[in-house]
């Protein structure tokens, strides 16, 4: 992967997140910023639907040849190992 996948995240109550993801030594690296100017965070642990969106957009770079197969394949089984989204409140 040349380059790193960027996306930026609106939660509910409105405000917003930021996700970078690097490929460095053989492996992804998932980093987070609360708002605009907020301090990248390194041990967070992504949710399902961050891995969604990341497995989605290495997908895209897979079928432009942006991304290696290995990467793809790294990506997915992320996704296979995240745990499922809680189910939301009824009232």
């Amino acid at each position: 992967m040349r380059r790193d996948i960027n996306w930026k995240t609106k939660r509910e109550d409105g405000s917003v997140y930021f996700v970078r993801v690097t490929w460095f030594s053989g492996q992804f690296k998932l980093q987070f910023a609360e708002g605009k100017h907020g301090k990248w965070e390194y041990d967070r642990v992504p949710t399902r639907q961050d891995l969604e969106t990341f497995v989605d957009a290495i997908e895209r770079r897979y079928q432009r040849r942006e991304a290696t197969l290995k990467e793809l394949e790294q990506a997915q089984k992320m996704l296979a190992g995240a745990p499922p989204d809680p189910a939301p409140e009824e009232e």
